[in-house]
């Protein structure tokens, strides 16, 4: 029975890269037309068949096959051959760039969490003007900008933490509505970036970027010692992952 799933997230962009790196899928050919014969015992045999000239209307029936990217691509991710459908296994640093599929429970980094509390306060100016907070402070959260991306951590059961960010872009539902899936179980398909097999902190988020927006020439000017507090770690083994595809 077809099974139907909701999805939440879906990079269309990488999507196309994907599947213009696949061979099997550039190549698929589609037919606009099907005969059907009927054999002596009245069994039907069905065939597909390319339409040329001189045609017998009679036996022969036009059709088109609508199969969009997004369904070739789970198709072949689903294919255990083509992809790590991962079950809690070690990784070593050779499946970078692979793919992956995962399941398990969507969480928000703590930090990151209070900074989009800090966000709706300052994108709400009645509210923003009614805290009571120096003048210093308040220039500071005026620099605040709502961020493109949210930050995820995904738990499962396993060594790992799986660790992504989201492009607002990409959302299917709205972000409100994302924020509810939180502490739910969804399934990711996404790139693996990089490997992390150590117990150390591994930063995962950088506030000076993702919320203040400052760029590269910007952040290198900060000292090490006024950055750290912006930097978000968690602890390894970790693995980073690029997110292509999210959904229940």
């Amino acid at each position: 029975m077809q099974k139907f799933r909701d999805y939440i997230y879906c990079d269309e962009n990488r999507i196309n890269s994907c599947i213009g790196q696949i061979k099997e899928l550039e190549k698929v050919e589609v037919s606009n037309s099907h005969e059907i014969g009927t054999s002596v015992d009245g069994g039907a045999n069905f065939k597909i068949a390319r339409v040329e000239g001189g045609v017998n209307e009679k036996t022969l029936s036009n059709y088109k096959i609508n199969t969009s990217n997004l369904e070739m691509f789970m198709d072949w991710v689903n294919n255990k051959e083509n992809a790590i459908n991962y079950d809690g296994e070690n990784l070593d640093e050779n499946k970078k760039e692979e793919l992956i599929v995962l399941s398990g429970i969507i969480t928000i980094p703590e930090m990151s969490e209070n900074f989009e509390i800090i966000n709706s306060l300052a994108m709400n100016s009645d509210l923003f003007d009614m805290i009571s907070i120096t003048d210093e402070d308040r220039k500071t959260l005026s620099l605040i900008k709502q961020s493109d991306n949210i930050p995820i951590l995904l738990e499962l059961d396993s060594d790992y933490i799986f660790s992504f960010n989201i492009k607002k872009e990409f959302l299917k539902i709205s972000t409100d509505d994302f924020f509810d899936n939180i502490d739910g179980n969804i399934t990711v398909v996404g790139r693996i970036e990089k490997i992390y097999n150590t117990e150390a902190d591994v930063e995962i988020l950088d506030l000076t970027k993702e919320i203040f927006h400052l760029n590269r020439t910007i952040r290198r000017k900060i000292s090490k010692d006024n950055i750290k507090d912006a930097l978000i770690y968690e602890k390894g083994p970790l693995i980073k992952i690029t997110p292509i595809i999210i959904y229940k």
